[in-house]
């Protein structure tokens, strides 16, 4: 009786080992403490419909971890795991991603936590059964293909510990892409992750089997380098140095100047816009709705107004010899849309992650600061000399009329005004 327990487990030993042996499971690790792992069992991959099984590590001091089908973040059909409640298990929330948004949950998959799942030695375990992983709401996969795409994100900080599955989550930290090949093929349709070695599997990969990036291509980072390079000329530099010129400085053309000044800054903005609507509609990078977005096209159509209304400002300044409705539109809509576009800026590194420890971004902020201190100042410079000479012209005008006698005969003098970009006739 004794010898038979011996053979039966010794069997039962046996099994246990070839089902492992012939689980095919394929792991990937875009970072050193996060791993995702896939198995695709036999039946499934002939079918082409069936049970996937998944699995997700990664340490309890990030928020959450997530893998998800797809290319892109648009369509995107994700596993998201956090901490549960109790904090010794993990909660996994299958959610759909619309746009460049936080995806939301959605029961439109069956997914199941397997045994095994858990928080062991500060790592999050997530053991997952999707039992109809091919086609999702806004997309679908080919299990039966030789490579799948995937995407990853995970986002650091304090556990979640809850058992919610459609908790807020905030924004990743880090994400990119990876690809399972057919390493990821084959094994009976059971939990491949149930007897694993203590250590699990090794991180495979070698020879191509894994595709994994972090951030964006690199042909989406030129486009956000470019996109950043010329929105900040054009508000930090060439359109504030543009006004502070107009108002402090007096020679020959200086209005030429000036508008070739804030055409060229406007020339640069169009490129920037163009850019930024490319990256913004883009399925993977979409966000149409974001403040940067949103703020940048605002003042995109200010501007035209600003370079119209400039044009009929100086058009009615030579003929009633002061400002018209259309001087104030230009002045302020310019005002406005300045400091905008320089405070849109800092919106616009967020979304590549950029913060204060970023050295662009520092070079940025201290120039940028600068410049609108000048601004500002050459601003109150400007308004407060032309007020003198209003002032100044309105004495003599009311002296010469009232023929006192009491001032040398009137002459005829140019007084530049420095505030309007023109030259006015004025009595001294």
């Amino acid at each position: 009786m004794a010898i038979s327990r011996k053979l039966a487990s010794a069997l039962l030993l046996v099994v246990s080992f070839a089902g492992l042996a012939s689980a095919a499971i394929a792991k990937r690790c875009p970072g050193s403490d996060v791993c995702f792992s896939l198995n695709i069992p036999d039946t499934t991959v002939s079918a082409g419909d069936g049970h996937v099984y998944l699995q997700l590590t990664g340490p309890t001091n990030y928020s959450w971890i997530a893998l998800a089908q797809g290319e892109h973040m648009a369509g995107a059909h994700y596993f998201v795991v956090y901490t549960s409640k109790n904090g010794n298990n993990v909660t996994v929330s299958q959610r759909l991603a619309e746009g460049h948004q936080t995806p939301h949950y959605s029961n439109n998959t069956s997914v199941t936590l397997l045994e095994g799942s858990g928080v062991q030695n500060g790592t999050m375990i997530a053991n997952i059964k999707c039992a109809n992983c091919n086609t999702w709401s806004g997309g679908s996969i080919d299990l039966k293909a030789s490579s799948t795409s995937w995407i990853w994100a995970y986002s650091a900080g304090p556990p979640l510990s809850t058992d919610d599955t459609s908790v807020h989550i905030k924004k990743h930290d880090e994400h990119g892409g990876l690809s399972f090949d057919t390493t990821a093929q084959g094994g009976s349709d059971s939990n491949p992750f149930l007897n694993l070695p203590q250590n699990g599997l090794p991180a495979s990969g070698a020879g191509g089997h894994a595709s994994v990036f972090h951030g964006a291509p690199k042909r989406v980072v030129r486009m956000y380098t470019a996109h950043a390079i010329c929105a900040c000329l054009a508000w930090a530099a060439i359109f504030p140095i543009g006004g502070i010129m107009i108002r402090l400085l007096s020679f020959t053309n200086l209005l030429w100047v000036h508008a070739g000044l804030q055409i060229s800054g406007y020339c640069l903005y169009i490129v920037a816009v163009g850019l930024g609507i490319e990256l913004s509609i883009n399925p993977r990078f979409w966000r149409m709705d974001n403040k940067h977005v949103i703020i940048g096209l605002i003042i995109f159509g200010l501007f035209f107004v600003q370079m119209f209304t400039g044009y009929l400002h100086h058009y009615f300044f030579k003929k009633i010899n002061g400002r018209h409705v259309c001087s104030y539109i230009h002045l302020w809509s310019g005002r406005l849309c300045i400091p905008l576009g320089m405070v849109n800026a800092g919106f616009g590194f967020q979304i590549t992650h950029k913060t204060m420890d970023n050295w662009q971004v520092k070079v940025y902020t201290v120039f940028a600061v600068i410049i609108f201190v000048c601004y500002v100042a050459s601003i109150v410079l400007g308004e407060t000399r032309r007020k003198k000479q209003l002032a100044a012209r309105a004495v003599i005008t009311s002296d010469a009329s009232s023929g006192s006698g009491t001032h040398t005969p009137a002459v005829r003098q140019t007084v530049y005004t420095g505030n309007d970009g023109e030259k006015e006739v004025a009595i001294a």
